[in-house]
């Protein structure tokens, strides 16, 4: 199991994560900028989406526009439309835009 899974498990579930994190004054308690990273890396691991996450063209680009990082903006967007698009690394939203990779199947 990787880190970020356990630490998930550990605090009851990614919906959980979720509930704690919505809590007000949660960044006084604990270390709450950790648990979203880790949020995020169970994200990409498991091609979840939330508002807020960002996101490139998964396939190969055919015009400059697909290298635009865009950003998810409401919720409950059907798979088959985030089929085409997969997690920014956070590389590429250090570059500000899609960088080149190998094969993405």
């Amino acid at each position: 199991m990787k880190f970020y899974e356990r630490v998930i498990s550990d605090f009851g579930g990614y919906e959980k994560c979720k509930d704690i994190l919505s809590q007000p004054n949660i960044n006084f308690i604990m270390n709450a900028q950790g648990l979203r990273e880790h949020m995020l890396e169970y994200r990409r691991e498991h091609n979840i989406f939330e508002v807020g996450d960002k996101v490139v063209v998964k396939a190969e680009p055919f015009w400059p526009e697909d290298y635009v990082i865009h950003t998810v903006e409401q919720e409950h967007i059907g798979k088959w439309y985030m089929s085409a698009w997969r997690h920014a690394t956070d590389e590429e939203i250090k570059a500000g835009k899609r960088l080149e990779v190998k094969s993405e199947n």
